[in-house]
């Protein structure tokens, strides 16, 4: 039986500001506690960096609340889970 694979695409909000980060691993315009709380994000998300981010706009609550307590301009962050023979992962 030949293995099949798809991709599950999963969407969570988070700081705007963590993209450059996240894409370009330039934690720069970031300090120790902000870099801190985007590694805790992703390794809470479980499915490696993003690919692709979508501006949201402004709010107190997002998906990285936990790490970030604080509202922000935030970004819609697409995860992709590989999912091989029928869903598994």
């Amino acid at each position: 039986m030949p293995t099949i694979t798809t991709l599950e695409a999963h969407e969570y909000t988070a700081p705007a500001h963590w993209a450059c980060y996240f894409f370009n691993d330039d934690d720069s315009d970031m300090d120790f506690e902000d870099t801190r709380a985007a590694n805790n994000f992703i390794d809470w998300v479980g499915l490696g960096a993003p690919v692709g981010a979508e501006d949201y706009g402004f709010t107190y609550y997002h998906d990285a609340i936990r790490f970030s307590p604080l509202g922000a301009d935030c970004a819609t962050y697409t995860f992709f889970k590989r999912l091989t023979n029928g869903g598994k992962p």
